[in-house]
């Protein structure tokens, strides 16, 4: 596959001086991620192509030359997997926002925005990542939702809808097929969504965290091509062992980066590693950056710059199969960045198809904002009539309950815990007033059906108050952590004003919200702009939370993981996919 359409007559005719190139830049040290060398070069561009690299001394006809000053020219960054509408922003937002970062190409998956608003998510994504140079390529959502039965999300795709989407340009391949249970028990459902896949010969996303065994064996029979969740050492040697791609990480929930590493430490060959962000938002990309975030702790933690770049640039874009992406050399896209030091800092230059995208001074970096339309489909997608009062949010028991489910929240990991207290029950409601350790757990469904959960949790560091958000994976139904009732209500009435986003209430008051209109998951805004809204809206919920991060709550309602989750359908084990009573009788208990 290649990135870049070719007139291969007229870049024969610029490499033997018949006709000019359009740029030539000079004096600079080239990364060879091929062979692992940095020399000095010139480098020759034609129609966004690499038509030479050549010695300072072999001339060359050029519309325009740069000087590279001696600093270092390499492969523009290809981020293998990033949910761009976790980031907060647009498509095109988040384009303008990682370009400057040294970011030319990302691989997508739109399942956040698809399973509130289904295929108008998916075109609006697409149409959006247009309007910028950024080569934006995108995959099919298989799970949506993520664990059918167990959760209810805005639509339910089968086969048909993922086929439709694998036939629009742009979108090659399927995304993560995170429903690992259900491949594994040879679903079928599941296996007619791989088979799109198959028949058109596309790339099969992986999602198996702590995957191991016989169960992962069957995973990667199923046709799996890579996986983004390692969370330990010899998860990343069984699964490299059996030639899976392995995307590290380190995202704004979650860093194995280290372990990953030390993973393949003693492995000759590393063909198959590459980097990702998954899921990072606005305000680390504003402040920190994007891939070349994850390419400079990659470096801290150890591994040799060259090889770190290599995993960013060449191993990624051969892992999706593109021909003419992510080195520089003849026939390749003119994608590249200038840096100054091979730590991965941000660049002095970015070009993407041989025209320049990204300034290092933040100044220079225009400010660009989307303007939403009131009668856009992504608006209006957050339905929470149906909660009115304050009884609403109360935890109703019945009457022979003796022991009430409470979820343990753990700060080493991301996945929860749970067990049985006995907790005072007061008019058929269990009160939680005589434990400031414990909090109130709900979500509630805002696709138009009336389904929720309310379940107790143990060490979330809510004290009072509310913090509710519209930003819970992958249904994106309310979810919302409370001590007090009362502020549980004005925190849902400040969710559906906003048409979704994040609010935090306390005693009557609303301290901070976040607007996220589009799909209750994304702004108009630029990344300048909502980055600041962003960092405020953490830095409260640290606050009040003791420490705990904004996103923290957001995979709580996620199936798909192990671990004790809560959804509108129930509280579940994630490994068993079994429902867990929320309450024990006497009977039961003795």
């Amino acid at each position: 596959m290649e990135a870049v359409k070719k007139d291969r007559c007229r870049l024969i005719a610029a490499a033997t001086g018949t006709i000019p190139c359009d740029l030539s830049i000079e004096n600079i040290r080239l990364v060879n991620v091929i062979t692992g060398e940095i020399y000095p070069a010139c480098v020759d561009i034609l129609d966004g192509v690499i038509v030479n690299v050549r010695d300072s001394s072999v001339p060359c006809s050029s519309k325009k030359r740069i000087d590279g000053k001696a600093n270092y020219l390499l492969p523009g960054f290809i981020d293998t997997h990033v949910h761009v509408d976790s980031t907060m922003m647009t498509p095109e937002n988040f384009a303008r926002a990682v370009m400057p970062w040294g970011t030319t190409t990302v691989i997508s998956d739109p399942h956040e925005i698809v399973n509130v608003m289904g295929i108008d998510g998916m075109l609006f994504m697409l149409k959006s990542a247009q309007k910028e140079p950024l080569r934006h390529y995108m995959l099919a959502p298989p799970c949506v939702p993520s664990v059918p039965g167990l959760e209810n999300s805005g639509c339910t795709f089968t086969e048909k809808e993922v086929g439709f989407l694998l036939d629009q340009p742009n979108v090659i391949g399927i995304a993560e097929l995170m429903n690992y249970i259900d491949i594994c028990k040879n679903d079928e459902r599941m296996h007619q969504i791989i088979e799109e896949g198959i028949q058109r010969d596309v790339f099969l996303q992986g999602h198996g965290p702590r995957l191991t065994g016989n169960m992962l064996t069957a995973y990667r029979l199923a046709g799996i091509r890579s996986d983004h969740e390692c969370r330990g050492t010899q998860e990343v040697i069984e699964k490299s062992r059996m030639g899976m791609n392995l995307n590290f990480k380190t995202s704004s929930l979650s860093n194995h980066l280290a372990a990953s590493l030390q993973g393949i430490k003693e492995q000759r060959w590393k063909d198959n590693i590459s980097l990702c962000t998954d899921d990072v938002h606005t305000r680390v990309i504003l402040e920190e950056g994007h891939l070349n975030r994850v390419v400079r702790k990659a470096i801290e933690y150890g591994a040799d710059p060259l090889v770190a770049i290599r995993f960013a640039t060449y191993n990624a874009a051969r892992e999706y199969g593109f021909r003419d992406l992510g080195a520089i050399a003849p026939g390749y896209a003119a994608d590249m960045q200038l840096v100054s030091a091979l730590d991965g800092s941000r660049p002095e230059r970015v070009w993407i198809g041989g025209e320049e995208v990204g300034c290092v001074k933040e100044e220079e970096t225009a400010v660009h904002l989307t303007t939403g339309n009131d009668s856009d489909k992504t608006s209006f997608t957050v339905h929470l009539d149906y909660l009115t009062a304050e009884s609403d949010f109360e935890l109703c028991a019945p009457d022979d309950a003796e022991e009430t489910l409470v979820i343990y929240s753990r700060y080493d990991e991301p996945f929860h815990s749970s067990f049985y207290e006995k907790l005072p029950i007061q008019d058929g409601k269990v009160d939680i007033t005589h434990d400031k350790d414990l909090a109130y757990i709900g979500v509630f469904n805002r696709h138009g059906l009336e389904s929720k959960t309310i379940s107790v949790i143990r060490n979330f560091k809510v004290t009072s108050g509310a913090f509710a958000t519209t930003v819970a994976h992958d249904c994106h139904n309310l979810i919302m952590v409370y001590r007090d009732v009362k502020d549980a209500l004005i925190a849902a009435n400040k969710i559906k004003e906003m048409g979704g986003g994040f609010a935090y209430v306390e005693n009557g008051k609303v301290l901070g919200s976040l607007q996220l209109p589009i799909g209750g998951l994304m702004s108009y805004l630029p990344c300048e702009r909502l980055g600041v809204q962003v960092k405020e809206m953490e830095e409260l919920v640290e606050q009040r939370c003791s420490g705990n991060w904004l996103l923290k709550l957001s995979t709580t309602a996620l199936p798909a993981l192990p671990g004790t989750i809560i959804t509108d359908v129930g509280v579940l084990d994630g490994t068993s996919r079994k429902l867990i009573p929320q309450f024990r009788s006497k009977q039961k208990t003795e």
